[in-house]
């Protein structure tokens, strides 16, 4: 395929920073040429690992990935005491959300704690190249706005599309993109977020979306044999479009395993990536 159909797929590694089995897997693929785009945490104690080796690979494009709801702020506790809960840790998003509705999160601290992880990246030399939120965050419209806010005050151009109705996930065996609904499998993996925030919450009018379209890769890696086929689907089918693949690899450590509940997936995603089937794929892409 032309050069212009791998400028359209973008293939990004989240959760930079959370922990060194994360960093390892996405240096890794980066130096392999499998992944060329991340989003990084910087408020986790890994960041500045994944900062450091960000701002020596002059060919990575960086995100941030601004976070409220995993490991502690970067802020005193004492300057977002509505962020935290009594151990100083971001609530988890299952309470934060009920408390952004009774009105317990102050939208100044927000945005007080998002520029601190904007500037510690800024602190490292790089220029973030877009803004994406863990658990998408930003769908939630007082934090849309803010994340716009903050990508217009340092000159950020895109961020990854909240909107749900841009993830599609290709049916088996079959060679189409699935525009206006996820397919079952698909929506297995976003039904918690999607029921947590709530279509009606979606920031319609912002900045540039990154792409028109968003795939989760552990919806992909979960199907075995048939991953490499859905995956190939997506690339041979985007008709004018742009496609962000979301990938979250991984080796298993201890500190992930504390602070997420997905992580065997993760080490799939890794294989995946890593396996020389998708190598040949990306190297007929390119082609």
């Amino acid at each position: 395929m032309a050069k212009e159909m791998t400028d359209r797929i973008i293939i990004n590694g989240d959760d930079f920073g959370i922990s060194p089995g994360v960093n390892q897997a996405i240096e890794q693929l980066h130096r392999q040429g499998r992944l060329t785009s991340v989003s990084i945490m910087a408020n986790m104690a890994w960041s500045a690992e994944a900062l450091a080796y960000a701002k020596a690979a002059p060919d990575l494009h960086v995100g941030v990935h601004f976070n409220l709801t995993t490991g502690r702020p970067l802020l005193p506790v004492e300057q977002v005491p509505s962020l935290v809960n009594s151990a100083g840790v971001f609530y988890k998003m299952h309470t934060l959300l009920p408390r952004m509705v009774a009105g317990l999160v102050r939208p100044e601290e927000m945005e007080t704690e998002l520029t601190a992880q904007m500037e510690r990246c800024l602190d490292y030399g790089l220029k973030p190249h877009h803004v994406d939120t863990h658990q998408h965050l930003h769908a939630l419209t007082t934090v849309g706005n803010l994340v716009a806010q903050l990508m217009d005050r340092y000159g950020v151009a895109t961020v990854r599309n909240p909107d749900f109705s841009a993830f599609v996930v290709p049916p088996t065996g079959r060679n189409r993109l699935v525009q206006k609904r996820v397919r079952r499998t698909g929506k297995n993996v976003i039904r918690s977020t999607q029921e947590m925030i709530g279509r009606k919450s979606i920031l319609l009018d912002g900045p540039a979306n990154r792409s028109d379209q968003l795939v989760y890769l552990r919806s992909y890696v979960r199907r075995g044999e048939a991953a490499l086929d859905s995956v190939r689907a997506c690339f041979s089918d985007l008709d004018g479009r742009t496609l962000e693949i979301i990938a979250h690899p991984a080796v298993a450590d201890d500190v992930l395993s504390d602070l997420s509940n997905y992580v065997e997936g993760r080490e799939q995603e890794l294989e995946f990536l890593g396996s020389d089937r998708f190598f040949a794929l990306l190297r007929d892409v390119k082609e």
